[in-house]
């Protein structure tokens, strides 16, 4: 039993004007941290610690098939990967899951013995946090991403102005998420008309998309345009997709299997194409010049596309009779308006939030020497993975999205106020039961308007709220959880003890 009187916990009623995150804003308000603004971190206060130690306990609980090692590798530049090198010599030391708290990231990073093992431990570890992550009431996304610095799997969610997040996309219908550069597959628009001339036309000034829609008369989705890459190992390449969609580098990077990628400089194209900038096309090029085609750009008919000399494009270009190729891939980003592939309806940007982050394969341990084990036969590497679960993130998308803290992490699990200054004669007996209960209590003794507790009892988000109040003949308790709030008399509340059962209240377990 606490009292609230004992407690470093500044609960205020309102929230603050300068900290735009909701979610971030309601863990400030119950009186958990204290939002500094000069490096917008959250000072976390005992209660607020009490918070992040309870939810870090829960992801590791979710990873118990890992048997899941803490470390504190203090202010180890690379954390559990210096312990890794110094801990794994043989293969009895693997598989194993090092787990360290650096700041509000809880870190993990697993390694095995066999490289196809590691995936399918960084996979199977992902959904395990994913899983328990969804229980606390949030809904992910998952979306694979091709970074500098490898693969990997960030779990996202939709947050309004999150701290640390990312613009992105959702339906408005039935609520699916995806980042600008999630996988997606648009085809060319289906058409019965017969195939057209190719002809070349004259277009005077047209080295844009825009102006050329605007002399020409047509939209965007009309026209194939060919963009040009320098891709490591490759020479040039040619990325053709329709003139409305968008090309994600990083997809195109996935194309070429990760080699390195970026835009053609001018006098690099010059020495293959000419001078033709802006007007280049499809039809007709070079041998050297690898062709990729988004899916966009598969079965188009009657297209307009460049004719690869300056002040000129063809019309009437189709895929298979005057350009086409076996290279195609999805390499454009998701944009607003798109359709959402499970109800049809158009997307509308939103705010996401990073959750985690993980990486099938660690890039530092792949490039550690000495992270090695003896096999039996000879010395090998030791194949890793790594994540990074960001709490603060996780936290404030569950403020954000419930009214009250989840059973499984909140800090404690009932809160107990009265009207009045005086303790009334039915508070010993109700925290006798609720300890008896095996529950962990709050109690405000701080006296104050009654409008000002509740007010705060509310900010708390306790996952169960007792409020004693005066009635005719005697006490009353609102007992408040699950979003529901029922009234009770003493004897009442006695015999339903078990509206506050361990069971029911799904027990932290340590």
């Amino acid at each position: 039993m606490k009292w609230m009187s004992e407690l470093l916990m500044p609960v205020s009623r309102g929230r603050s004007s300068k900290l735009h995150d909701l979610g971030l804003a309601k863990i400030a308000q119950g009186g958990y941290g204290l939002w500094n603004p000069n490096d917008e971190t959250l000072i976390l206060l005992p209660e607020g610690k009490v918070l992040f130690q309870r939810t870090e306990d829960f992801l590791l609980r979710s990873l118990e098939a890992f048997r899941p090692q803490r470390l504190d590798c203090g202010t180890s530049a690379r954390g559990a990967l210096d312990a890794a090198v110094r801990l794994i010599k043989r293969a009895a030391d693997l598989p194993v899951l090092l787990a360290e708290r650096r700041g509000d990231e809880l870190r993990l990073l697993g390694l095995h013995g066999d490289f196809e093992a590691s995936l399918e431990m960084a996979n199977d570890a992902l959904r395990a946090v994913g899983g328990a992550v969804c229980t606390l009431g949030l809904r992910l996304r998952r979306v694979d991403r091709l970074t500098p610095e490898g693969h990997r799997v960030d779990l996202l969610c939709r947050s309004e102005a999150p701290l640390r997040g990312e613009e992105g996309l959702i339906c408005p219908d039935c609520g699916w998420m995806a980042a600008f550069d999630s996988p997606c597959r648009f085809g060319g628009e289906t058409s019965d008309a017969a195939p057209e001339e190719l002809r070349e036309v004259a277009t005077p000034g047209c080295s844009t998309v825009e102006k050329l829609c605007e002399y020409l008369k047509i939209a965007p989705s009309r026209i194939v345009k060919c963009m040009f890459y320098a891709v490591e190992g490759r020479g040039l390449a040619a990325v053709i997709l329709r003139a409305d969609r968008q090309v994600c580098l990083e997809k195109v990077r996935a194309a070429f299997q990760g080699a390195s990628v970026r835009p053609a400089e001018p006098d690099e194209l010059a020495a293959v194409m000419g001078d033709s900038a802006g007007y280049m096309g499809p039809v007709g090029l070079p041998a050297s010049v690898a062709l990729l085609a988004d899916f966009s750009a598969v079965g188009v008919k009657n297209a307009v596309v460049g004719a690869n000399k300056p002040g000129f494009h063809k019309t009437g270009a189709c895929w298979g009779r005057d350009f086409k190729t076996d290279f195609v891939a999805d390499v454009t980003l998701l944009q607003k308006g798109d359709h959402c592939p499970h109800c049809g309806t158009a997307l509308e940007k939103s705010e996401l939030r990073r959750i985690a982050a993980f990486r099938p394969v660690d890039p530092a341990g792949f490039a550690e020497p000495s992270l090695t084990f003896f096999n039996g036969s000879a010395k090998a590497h030791v194949p890793a993975w790594s994540a990074e679960i960001d709490l603060t993130a996780l936290l404030s998308a569950a403020s954000e999205n419930s009214e009250r803290w989840p059973g499984e992490i909140a800090p404690f699990d009932v809160y107990v106020y009265w009207e009045g200054d005086e303790a009334p004669d039915a508070l010993a007996p109700l925290i006798g039961a609720l300890e008896g209960a095996g529950l962990r209590i709050v109690g405000d003794d701080r006296g104050g308007t009654f409008e000002n507790r509740r007010a705060e009892a509310a900010a708390i988000r306790a996952p169960q709220t007792v409020c004693l109040k005066k009635g005719g003949d005697g006490w009353l308790l609102d007992v408040t959880r699950n979003g529901r709030t029922e009234t009770f008399s003493p004897a009442q509340f006695a015999a339903q003890q078990e509206t506050f059962s361990a069971a029911e209240r799904r027990p932290f377990r340590t």
